[in-house]
């Protein structure tokens, strides 16, 4: 007699790369994320599809799997496919760009397992890439006053906005999605301070100002009146300034003041930082300040110091404590034992 089989067996689902892109974007979606944030994510699946296929089951990948991607991701993997233009292909991502991609995809296994769909994290253990240090490129004091010299902020309403955006940059440190976010209401006269809401990691952060920028801002608001915008930072026609209209104008301005350096916005977030700290200002109230989560990202504006170390050494070095005030010249004898 012929054995009965069973009629209903819990098969357990199986999730391939595409479900679980489906899935996660959804959870991050409305957890409110940045759609940089997103696009990010978005990346990270397009290399797992591009490196395990989309079709894979996704419970079914190890800590070894993760090795080979990440060994492909920084030797074979072939960049700008896609683009035409390029004929000539990069092999490799950088290491800060690795880095970037474990972050995303622990966070990427992380929503996996709570969901029950993988049991365990196979990037949770994972180290990062160690990645030398680089020297971060700052603008110089002569440089900023140079090109804040060549705009004609008192014949061109783009040029005035163009020197109180920069005033604010270096005065806030702010990223410049964060300042070109900022309405009026973010900005408080009587206290001399700025808040930003738009910011990286959806924490509202407010951040002292001078007076110098606090009076510059007035008078934006009071050239912008007729516009009637809650937005700062306005283009000619009245529309809140874009990214890119800022990067053009600010191409044009740096051509034309000769600079050769390559500037863009988040360089003055650099240079407000590595002029703090030469000034020896607190690296814990500039972590506060840049909304950096961790201290080493704020330790890398040291270089700074090269030149301040020099100078305080000469001046504070422990031997000029065992230095007597009044030097006293001492006949040595050459005799006796020792050598």
């Amino acid at each position: 007699m012929p054995l009965k089989k069973r009629k209903h067996v819990n098969k357990k689902k199986v999730y391939t790369i595409n479900d679980a892109r489906k899935i996660v974007l959804q959870i991050k979606k409305i957890e409110g994320l940045s759609k940089n944030s997103l696009d990010n994510y978005e990346k990270v699946f397009n290399d797992f599809d591009r490196f395990w296929g989309e079709e894979t089951d996704i419970s079914s990948l190890t800590t070894d799997d993760v090795r080979k991607f990440i060994d492909w991701q920084l030797n074979k993997k072939i960049q700008f496919m896609n683009q035409k233009t390029k004929k000539v292909k990069k092999i490799g991502v950088s290491v800060s760009t690795i880095n970037t991609y474990l972050t995303y995809a622990k966070a990427i296994f992380s929503v996996l397992k709570n969901e029950g769909i993988v049991e365990e994290n196979i990037f949770q253990h994972v180290k990062k890439v160690k990645e030398h240090q680089k020297k971060i490129d700052i603008l110089t004091i002569s440089e900023i006053k140079k090109i804040l010299r060549t705009l004609k902020k008192d014949e061109i309403y783009s040029e005035f906005r163009m020197y109180v955006l920069i005033h604010v940059l270096l005065d806030s440190f702010g990223r410049i999605g964060e300042v070109l976010s900022l309405t009026w209401n973010d900005v408080d006269f009587e206290h001399h301070c700025i808040t930003f809401t738009n910011t990286k990691n959806k924490k509202i952060r407010t951040i002292p100002i001078t007076k110098k920028t606090i009076k510059l801002l007035q008078e934006l608001k009071e050239e912008n009146a007729d516009f009637k915008s809650e937005y700062v930072f306005l283009t000619n026609h009245g529309k809140p300034l874009g990214q890119s209209a800022f990067r053009k104008h600010l191409k044009t301005i740096i051509e034309r003041a000769g600079i050769k350096k390559r500037v863009h916005a988040h360089l003055f977030r650099h240079t407000a930082s590595a002029m703090f700290i030469q000034q020896n200002g607190s690296v814990r109230v500039l972590q506060k300040i840049l909304d950096h989560s961790d201290l080493s990202t704020t330790q890398r504006y040291a270089h700074v110091l090269d030149s301040t170390i020099r100078e305080q050494h000469e001046r504070f070095s422990p031997i000029h404590l065992l230095e007597e005030h009044k030097q006293r010249k001492v006949k040595r004898t050459k005799g006796g034992n020792q050598t």
